[in-house]
């Protein structure tokens, strides 16, 4: 009988207890990967949940940008300066949302910019944050020097441009932007303009009239420029400045021969109509704020005159608005020029006639504008610059930026 071989032995006693170990270990491997996969299938849930509740924190901040544009704070808006800020705090939505619109304005001062940013935020524990911007700006109105509705005639004038924010008209810089242009017909005779004449029907050339830039009949009507509505709160009340030319607060204001009426910086007015004779004045001070002229009814400027001492096209304005009162006769308005006669008006529901031989500084938005004589119109190109009164959503302008 053999004796097992004792390094046979000693090998088999080294191997007890192997597979205990290696099972833990197994083990030990197997709890780190379920734990692994389930910390993973964790952080997805997590992730998934992180990215819908800044989806729907994008889509109330979207939502938000949308309902600031379709109520627009039109009073508040209108009173800020630039630099200002307009915050309409937290509004709820539901699906527990909320949002926050804060309007900017960023312009300097003229045709209005505004940054509307927009935060967007969900409710609850793990609410997620947007903030996304638009931009609302002004959109610029005397962007020609004439603009007629259904006809324009211009005979025996000479219309160029300047720039007043560049500085005071001078003949030996006048530049040629004095554009023309009428949704109907146009009729140009014996005139020198120093830009384009552009009518959507005809364009009739009398006596070699002579035009710098293209003449363009049949162009391409462009939208009718909207009529404003008139100040909600009636006509101008009596004021000292009012009172002291015999003003009684009926709208009707008639300056008489050697009236004055001294204009009040950045004040609005509101009249049925204007009449002014003889040598009587609307006195703008120099260094004053825009004032705007509202005249829902006739202007007539027989004999008077307008003193724009600043000579800023941009600080006066003569603006029509709602519907008149006897459209049959009050839908004239006669303007006189001078060397002080800086102003624009927006009249597109008025026939305009340019009086008298004297110049003219600023531009003519009008239903019929006629211009005769021997008299100058000298196109303001700073008031393309002007601020609006209408408002638009700037094309191309949506951005998305981190909450916060």
């Amino acid at each position: 009988m053999m004796n097992p071989d004792r390094s046979t032995m000693d090998s088999r006693r080294s191997r007890d207890g192997f597979v205990m170990p290696t099972i833990v270990f197994a083990v030990a491997v197997m709890s780190i990967v379920v734990v692994a996969s389930l910390n993973t299938a964790a952080d997805e849930r997590r992730t998934s949940r992180a990215v819908r509740e800044s989806t729907l924190a994008l889509y109330a901040a979207e939502a938000g940008l949308r309902r600031t544009y379709g109520n627009w704070p039109v009073i508040p808006v209108k009173a800020l300066t630039p630099g200002d800020s307009l915050d309409l705090g937290w509004q709820s939505m539901p699906n527990n949302e909320a949002y926050r619109a804060v309007i900017h304005r960023v312009d300097k001062g003229g045709l209005q910019e505004y940054n509307v940013v927009v935060q967007g935020r969900r409710s609850g524990l793990n609410s997620g944050m947007s903030t996304v911007i638009g931009v609302v700006g002004g959109v610029p109105l005397f962007t020609r020097a004439v603009y007629g509705e259904s006809y324009v005639w211009i005979q025996n004038a000479i219309l160029d441009s300047f720039d007043s924010e560049v500085g005071a008209y001078s003949p030996m810089t006048a530049g040629s932007e004095a554009d023309v242009f009428s949704n109907g017909s146009m009729t140009l005779q014996k005139t020198t303009i120093n830009g384009d004449a552009g009518a959507n029907g005809t364009i009739t050339l009398n006596t070699s009239p002579i035009v710098t830039g293209t003449i363009t009949p049949g162009a391409t009507k462009i939208t009718p420029y909207e009529i404003l509505p008139c100040p909600a709160g009636g006509y101008s009340p009596i004021t000292p400045e009012l009172a002291a030319v015999g003003y009684t607060g009926n709208g009707v204001l008639n300056l008489a021969s050697g009236q004055t009426l001294n204009l009040i910086s950045g004040k609005e007015y509101f009249f049925r109509s204007v009449t002014m004779t003889g040598t009587s004045k609307l006195a703008l001070p120099l260094g004053t704020q825009p004032v705007d002229f509202m005249v829902q009814d006739s202007i007539y400027m027989a004999g008077g005159s307008i003193a724009n001492i600043g000579r800023k096209t941009t600080d006066l304005s003569f603006t029509s608005c709602g519907t008149p009162t006897n459209p049959a006769k009050t839908n004239y308005w006669g303007i006189t020029g001078g060397a002080d006669a800086y102003f624009s008006v927006y009249a597109p529901n008025k026939v305009v006639y340019a009086l008298g031989n004297s110049e003219f500084y600023g531009g003519v938005i009008s239903s019929i504008f006629y211009i005769t004589g021997s008299a100058q119109f000298h196109y303001d190109e700073a008031l393309a610059r002007k601020a609006s009164p209408k408002l638009e959503v700037q094309k191309a302008t949506w951005g998305q930026f981190p909450g916060n």
